[in-house]
């Protein structure tokens, strides 16, 4: 671990920038991997890159004079890092494919975990407003927005000019800041790290990316990152500033793992930003686990932070490190206290440092020293100097004395070069015919299916016409079992001594056949009159009958008479 030590260190050291979005911080740190020393921080209000890096320079040139570092490190509240699991089918021995997916991949992560340049939080962060101030403004802006009135509801900015806690100068002043802080290019610039596992490769015989299943990555928004390499490349070597060569970009989350260094024991790291709040779950100088929960577009809910940790891999650790950058959540700590069971471990004591806002540079300064070289994934800088043979100097100088022996070996490297490109071509061109032959059968499956498709609607047409008509006759089923159970006991209950029932048919839908015998006429007579009577709860009538009283006789056979009833339905008007 770094001690921050009271005596003089050699060198310039590093400069370490860290821009907010509200302003602009420039520490020097000096000293080596192992022993670090914070000589000045100065800050600057200003907001646009070239304008706040003058502002910083001017101050640090009061302080160091010529001594001002020119290796600069740059902390971006816009860089996001987060670490993302590939699986074991993806074929990841191709670079470029790799980061394209990982960077695919980001682009949710840093779409969820950017901050959000509202105006209240512009506004607590420029310190015009605490954050009790914002959440009673948020509340009465949502009071305005339910009111009805004639005119529309007052805006924000209107609201907290209304109450009298910032002025019309501050508002125009964050307004400003606002527009300025909006991006019309979400294009991202992604650097990434394979997360290694040691118990599995102990003496380091794997390749590093066939061995990870995890990739720590870091992403930023192309047009943010372009724009402070300009800034840097703009005032370089301009009014006494030294030649500045912008190394590499982190993020804030995370930056203060390398403080941690690669201890076996799995610890637990939680950092309190303004913008969000950064948990991560390390062992073995390896990320296991991390995640962000945002909290610029709204106060720290707390209760989120304890629900992540009380699951997966942040359940079981051995010890528990805060970083508390803004002094605002000792209460916050707390209640994750009682949620761990841990008394959490303040980085700033274990560093021996009193201010912990400069937590972040001090770990990225030993990052970039090399202390851990698994635990942070920084975006590139600026590209390196064009090399000293394409120096006009030293072009004259070799075209004077060796011109053929430069011309000849440049023509090697570049016959070599061309070579090198032409096999590349030659690789994407069979790359490109594999896609295209996987393309030709994608699309003869998709026919298929589409065909597969079509038939089974028409099966699934068919089976509900089917269902239907099941249903149908179902009714009908039942109604009919319904009025043949009232039929039968109505013929029961008609019949007399003298009459006995040989057969009951449906000739028609509701039309019945009875057939019988009876030992004289007046037993036919009387079942008939009888039937008649009880047919009529169930709209029905006898419409032939060998009965005296439709005229007609039954036919007598052998001793007995035989006889048929036509019984039918009553039509409905």
């Amino acid at each position: 671990m770094p001690s921050f030590l009271n005596k003089k260190t050699a060198g310039k050291g590093i400069l370490v920038l860290k821009a907010t979005g509200f302003d602009l911080k420039a520490t020097v740190i000096n000293g080596s991997r192992d022993e670090l020393k914070v000589t000045v921080s100065v800050t600057s209000h200003k907001v646009e890159p070239v304008a706040a890096l003058g502002d910083v320079f001017e101050q640090l040139q009061n302080v160091l004079g010529k001594n001002v570092p020119n290796n600069v490190l740059l902390l971006h509240i816009s860089a996001i890092s987060g670490l993302v699991e590939v699986t074991e089918s993806f074929e990841s021995e191709d670079k470029g494919n790799l980061l394209e997916m990982l960077r695919w991949e980001m682009e949710g992560i840093v779409a969820t975990q950017s901050p959000n340049w509202d105006l209240g939080w512009l506004l607590m962060g420029r310190g015009y407003i605490s954050a009790e101030q914002r959440e009673t403004l948020t509340t009465l802006v949502a009071e305005e927005k339910a009111q009805p009135s004639g005119r529309g509801p007052m805006r924000y900015g209107e609201v907290a000019i209304r109450e009298q806690m910032v002025s019309k100068e501050q508002i125009s002043e964050c307004l400003h800041i606002q527009q300025q802080l909006q991006l019309s290019d979400q294009r991202l610039v992604t650097q990434w790290r394979p997360q290694v596992d040691k118990a599995s490769d102990p003496v380091g015989m794997l390749d590093a990316g066939d061995a990870a299943k995890k990739y720590l990555c870091t992403s930023m928004p192309i047009a943010q990152h372009q724009q402070w390499l300009e800034a840097v490349k703009k005032i370089s070597g301009a009014a006494k500033v030294p030649r500045l060569n912008l190394r590499q970009v982190y993020p804030f989350a995370g930056s203060t793992v390398p403080l941690l260094g690669e201890s076996d024991e799995t610890i637990l790291l939680t950092e309190f930003h303004q913008a969000y709040i950064y948990c991560a779950v390390l062992s073995n100088g390896r990320v296991l686990d991390a995640a962000m929960i945002k909290c610029s577009n709204q106060l720290v809910n707390i209760s989120a932070v304890a629900d992540l940790i009380g699951n997966g891999g942040f359940v079981d650790i051995a010890r528990w490190f805060v970083a508390d950058f803004d002094h605002a959540y000792s209460e916050q700590v707390s209640y994750l206290e009682t949620v761990l069971g841990l008394a959490p471990e303040s980085l700033v004591s274990r560093t021996q440092l009193n201010d912990e806002a400069l937590l972040c540079e001090l770990g990225v300064a030993q990052h970039f020293l090399g202390a851990s070289p698994l635990l942070l994934a920084p975006l590139a800088g600026m590209p390196p100097p064009d090399p000293f043979y394409r120096s006009k100097t030293f072009k004259v100088f070799m075209g004077v004395l060796t011109v053929p022996l430069f011309i000849a070996a440049y023509e090697g490297y570049y016959h070599w070069t061309l070579e090198e490109i032409r096999q590349e071509l030659i690789a994407k061109e069979e790359q490109l015919n594999r896609f295209k032959a996987s393309k030709k059968e994608l699309r003869k499956e998709s026919q298929e299916a589409e065909k597969n498709i079509q038939l089974f609607k028409e099966k699934q047409k068919n089976l509900t016409l089917l269902q239907s008509e099941k249903q149908l006759v179902e009714q009908v089923i039942v109604k009919r079992q319904a009025f043949m159970a009232r039929l039968l006991p109505v013929l029961s209950e008609s019949i007399n001594d003298g009459v006995v029932l040989e057969t009951l048919k449906e000739t028609k839908w509701y039309e019945f056949s009875l057939t019988g015998k009876a030992v004289d006429q007046a037993s036919i007579d009387d079942f008939n009159q009888v039937l008649s009577i009880s047919l009529e709860a169930l709209h029905m009538y006898v419409a032939k009958s060998p009965s005296n009283f439709s005229g007609d006789t039954a036919l007598m056979q052998n001793g007995v008479y035989a006889f048929e009833f036509l019984l039918k339905h009553q039509e409905t008007e």
